[in-house]
């Protein structure tokens, strides 16, 4: 027989006949029955041909991609969405933050639904309108002690809350430019702030949360006690139902709205080395969570709450300082310090690196994202502000029939003040 994989040859005489059995009995031999059953499956004809050859090999171009391993089907496909992925390389636009405070534990930047981004600067906070491009200052505070160390948009984007270095609240109306209400219960500086309907929630150095009801004159609703430092980070998921806490102790805690008459919490979690102030809800799934840990630490992590655990860690190399889900697409956006200042794309669930933002030259310390979901904004030490054109908007989005010539953003740099 011929070896395994060789095509299959008739047997034939030196005079190029076919060797054919004698007829001496009706009953075959051994080596008589083996030809017969060698010649049935080697489909021969009554000759001794072959009629039909049965190739025992795929040809090399048929079905390629069956023969790749798993991991390099995987790693083709990430190379194919790669591809087709566009990432800006540059901002779109630039704007001067002249006095923003290189503080890790403070968040000065927010926009707002109706298009207007929020930002402290100094003791002043400015209120930037996207459609206009146009500057207005809402307030400035005269006391040498104290400036804004937090802003928060409310879930209709009129009113704004501001957080400051004496520990005092106060709410905003973005259409007068008047002050509506006075909030107080901290006893050291307000530097985070979290919007859940009409309840607005307060993170301060004091270690304490305090929910406060806008609607009410009372005294607040209710306090949540768990971190030993300063509270630095705080998010309420998209539905309401839980607010995730991050601490200079290192702690991300979470907390259901279900139980805010009292301190119990849901969760605990000590996986960081470094404080937390970067968090944020996965907007494709109500119990996911992403946190990121400071200079000592390094990691993004994402928890599933539901089940309490950590899911996924990825050592980022870099201080993690602000962290946006892509509303549109299964991506996450982390600015990051020292030593790249950048900001970095990720692909979920898997946390692979899509692509690196580069432009600013120092820790990249606030991340908003436009109403619309399509534009990021950052904030850095180095005092400037950008905008990024990194999440592209939902398939047949009327945003992306958008050629450019009425967009909110351009080129040009600008003054904030």
């Amino acid at each position: 027989m011929e070896p395994h994989g060789s095509r299959p040859r008739a047997i034939v005489s030196s005079r190029g006949r076919t060797k054919k059995p004698a007829e001496r009995s009706s009953v075959l031999t051994p080596k008589e029955e083996y030809r017969r059953r060698l010649e049935e499956n080697l489909t021969l004809d009554s000759e001794g041909r072959p009629f039909r050859m049965l190739p025992f090999w795929s040809p090399s171009t048929r079905n390629s991609r069956r023969s790749l391993l798993v991991d390099e089907m995987m790693q083709e496909e990430r190379d194919h969405a790669r591809y087709f992925r566009r990432v800006p390389s540059s901002a779109d636009k630039i704007l001067d933050g002249p006095s923003l405070i290189d503080d890790y534990y403070v968040n000065l930047l927010d926009w707002g639904k109706e298009n207007i981004l929020a930002v402290a600067l100094g003791p002043s906070v400015y209120l930037w309108k996207a459609d206009t491009s146009e500057v207005q200052l809402l307030l400035s505070v005269d006391e040498e002690e104290d400036h804004p160390t937090s802003v928060s948009w409310c879930d209709d984007g009129k009113k704004l809350a501001i957080g400051y270095a004496t520990s005092q609240i106060e709410l905003w109306d973005a259409l007068t430019f008047q002050q509506v209400r006075t909030f107080e219960g901290h006893k050291r500086r307000v530097g985070s702030l979290s919007w859940n309907r009409h309840i607005l929630t307060s993170g301060s150095r004091d270690c304490s949360i305090i929910n406060h009801d806008v609607r009410s004159h009372r005294k607040p609703v209710s306090r949540f006690r768990g971190h030993s430092d300063e509270v630095c980070g705080l998010r309420w998921s998209e539905g309401g139902r839980q607010l995730a806490s991050g601490g200079n102790d290192n702690l991300v805690y979470v907390w259901e709205s279900l139980n805010m008459g009292s301190s119990k919490y849901l969760h605990r979690f000590n996986d960081h080395n470094a404080a937390v102030r970067a968090l944020a809800w996965c907007p494709h799934k109500s119990n996911v969570l992403a946190s990121g840990g400071g200079a000592a630490d390094r990691c993004i992590k994402i928890w599933n709450t539901r089940e309490g655990k950590c899911t996924t860690s990825i050592e980022t190399s870099s201080q993690v300082c602000a962290l946006e889900w892509n509303r549109h697409q299964k991506e996450i956006l982390s600015a990051h310090g020292y030593n790249q200042n950048q900001l970095t794309l990720w692909s979920y669930p898997s946390m692979s690196r899509i692509a690196d933002l580069k432009g600013h030259t120092s820790r990249v310390l606030h991340l908003s994202q436009s109403p619309d979901g399509t534009t990021v904004v950052s904030a850095a030490a180095d005092e400037s502000i950008r905008f990024w054109k990194v999440f592209e908007p939902p398939r047949n989005s009327s945003i992306a029939a958008n050629d450019g010539s009425d967009s909110i953003l351009s080129l040009k740099r600008m003054h904030i003040r």
